[in-house]
């Protein structure tokens, strides 16, 4: 088994994501490619350098289908003890990530992600997912409405999970994903891992994290 898992999920009917870069020379150096499915069908094994895998579980919901690998790696991912999430959106365009998650393994990091390049608050995010007709106007204010009785003040920051990189065993990043899944569907409940996601960060306080460089990502 390669020591990190770089996963992404495809949805029923879409587009197999972007080709990593370089992947072949990478996967010799310990770098293996999953792309989780619902139900793989008639899905050939690898679709170029991606290995096409089947959920353990799925729902009929197919956009929280593609939650459920991004917060449980450690639900989905065996073999492995670091992983690499991508949104289906995101391509490897270079090895500089490949080196960055080397370095980042190396130095012990356990938790990064993205600064975000334009929003600064949750609640501006909200108003997005709200504005764009993403969630109806309930979800939206369940999720503001959890955030301000936690004390989640507009300059609490917010980040971009469209990238994550985890030791998805370690105790802290177990209790953070944990506490971010049911955040996310039982105590706001929600599409869209963003709204819960500062919150879960700021409440595990014993997860020691760092924003990575997007350089090699698209």
């Amino acid at each position: 088994m390669g020591k990190i898992a770089v996963y992404t999920f495809m949805q029923e009917g879409g587009a197999v994501p972007a080709q990593p870069y370089n992947a072949a020379a990478w996967k010799e150096k310990g770098f293996d490619f999953i792309c989780f499915v619902r139900k793989k069908g008639d899905l050939p094994d690898y679709c170029g350098a991606w290995y096409i895998d089947e959920l353990p579980i799925s729902w009929d919901d197919a956009l929280l289908n593609a939650v459920i690998p991004k917060i449980n790696p450690q639900s989905v991912l065996e073999g492995y003890e670091y992983s690499l999430w991508l949104d289906g959106n995101v391509a490897i365009t270079g090895d500089a990530i490949y080196v960055h998650c080397l370095e980042m393994l190396q130095r012990g990091v356990v938790y990064a992600d993205l600064a975000h390049p334009s929003i600064r608050s949750v609640y501006s995010y909200a108003w997005k997912v709200w504005r764009q007709g993403l969630e109806p106007f309930k979800v939206v204010w369940n999720a503001v409405s959890f955030l301000i009785c936690k004390g989640i003040l507009p300059g609490a920051g917010f980040h971009d999970t469209s990238v994550m990189f985890r030791a998805h065993e370690n105790e802290a990043v177990l209790e953070f994903d944990r506490w971010w899944w049911e955040c996310l569907l039982l105590r706001a409940g929600s599409h869209y891992d963003q709204l819960m996601h500062i919150f879960a960060l700021i409440d595990t306080p014993s997860l020691k994290w760092e924003h990575m460089s997007s350089e090699g990502l698209s």
